[in-house]
């Protein structure tokens, strides 16, 4: 798809926010959108030694997953992994494998992997599959990891699957990916320490930091809202030290507020009615709202933030292009796969080549781009400058 600049959008005569920023503001901010100044190229980190082939791993190895909840990224970043492993030569060929970009589903790609993989040294544990997973569900999988049960290691999807499987209580290596500060939420304990012998997380330090100077760049806002859940794992699943630390950096105010996340699915009625009482009361108090990641499927976020976007107030998604997709503003997209899959599957064939884990390299990142809604913007009143456009990777809400 072509991306083309919407037209300029008049005025509405809808409820405006409280306190509505100059139109001459948001261009000029969003002026300096382009990528070369918000997203320079990160430096090429070499490896610290060649990779290991499928003839140094002296045994088979037993292969279990687990993660917070379905999830696209998920899934996405598993299907990476595995299609690196395959062309490394670590497994057989998985033409055929169930997966197509933006599905959520894990468990009938992980049964297909248990029958289908072929791989000289990796085994995929058909019951070894854990989704949604709950306090007691961990509890369940660490006593089966501390017996020895079938699992010589762990993939793992998400901030609360990371945070109940980095514990002493079993010795199984787990690798945990896409959660949102694995150091803040304590799944290990710094960018070149785990912490643990057995514990390792993929590590974005400043994610979350470019997304707000981005953010900050293009709208110049001195407000910003944001919702997330004031418990321990809450604050770190939304990096509420990386936003409170630009905020004293770049100099503008958080307004807060705080929404208890689910304790089960009956209780994601309660979650939701919360949630939208919450961001309705940031779009009256805020300039900006800055989407934290949050419990709600993705078919409900469009329904869930029209508070927001009925009172023109400019979004920024935590999370990604998915949400842009329906109906946030805009947010960082990852181009490809292709480089957190070769990240993953060669800290994985090191793992089971013998290297110690817990001083493996954990950081990784590419370049990024913006992701925009061109319906949302219009929706606003907001024009998207020509080369932040073209400088896009994703752009939705085209006709």
């Amino acid at each position: 798809m072509t991306p083309h600049p919407p037209p300029p959008a008049g005025r509405s005569t809808a409820a405006r926010p409280a306190a509505a920023m100059p139109r001459r503001g948001w261009m000029a901010g969003a002026a300096a959108a382009g990528l070369g100044a918000l997203c320079p190229s990160p430096p090429v980190l070499a490896a610290p030694r060649p990779l290991p082939s499928v003839r140094d791993v002296p045994r088979r190895w037993r292969i279990g997953y687990a993660e917070s909840m379905p999830y696209g990224n998920y899934a996405a970043t598993l299907a990476a992994i595995l299609g690196e492993l395959e062309r490394m030569g670590w497994t057989g060929a998985l033409t055929g494998m169930p997966y197509r970009p933006g599905q959520t589903d894990t468990a009938a790609l992980w049964s297909w992997l248990a029958a289908h993989a072929g791989s000289p040294v990796l085994d995929f544990v058909a019951d070894a599959h854990t989704t949604n997973l709950t306090a007691e569900g961990a509890a369940a999988l660490t006593e089966r990891l501390r017996d020895g049960r079938g699992i010589d290691l762990m993939i793992v999807m998400g901030t609360v699957a990371g945070v109940a499987l980095a514990t002493d209580a079993h010795r199984v290596p787990v690798l945990a990916f896409s959660c949102t500060n694995p150091i803040a939420a304590g799944i290990v304990a710094s960018e070149t320490d785990t912490g643990r012998d057995h514990v390792w997380a993929h590590l974005d330090p400043r994610r979350f930091q470019r997304q707000l100077a981005i953010f900050h760049k293009t709208f110049r806002f001195r407000r910003l809202g944001i919702a997330y859940d004031d418990s321990p794992t809450g604050r770190a699943i939304a990096s509420l030290p990386d936003i409170e630390a630009m905020a004293e950096r770049i100099g503008f105010e958080l307004v807060r507020r705080h929404v208890r996340a689910p304790i089960d699915h009956l209780d994601q009625y309660r979650y939701e009615v919360d949630l939208t009482a919450a961001w309705e009361a940031l779009s009256r108090e805020a300039e900006a709202v800055y989407i934290t990641y949050g419990r709600w499927p993705l078919d409900r976020f469009s329904s869930l933030v029209r508070p927001i976007l009925r009172r023109r107030i400019p979004t920024f998604s935590q999370l990604g292009p998915e949400e842009v997709e329906r109906g946030a503003l805009m947010s960082i997209a990852r181009a490809d796969m292709a480089g957190i899959g070769h990240f993953g599957a060669a800290t994985l064939a090191r793992v089971m080549a013998g290297e110690p884990l817990r001083h493996l390299p954990q950081v990784y990142f590419d370049t990024p781009s913006i992701a925009w809604n061109a319906a949302t913007a219009a929706a606003i009143g907001y024009r998207i400058p020509f080369p932040a456009l073209l400088a896009a990777d994703s752009l939705h809400g085209v006709l």
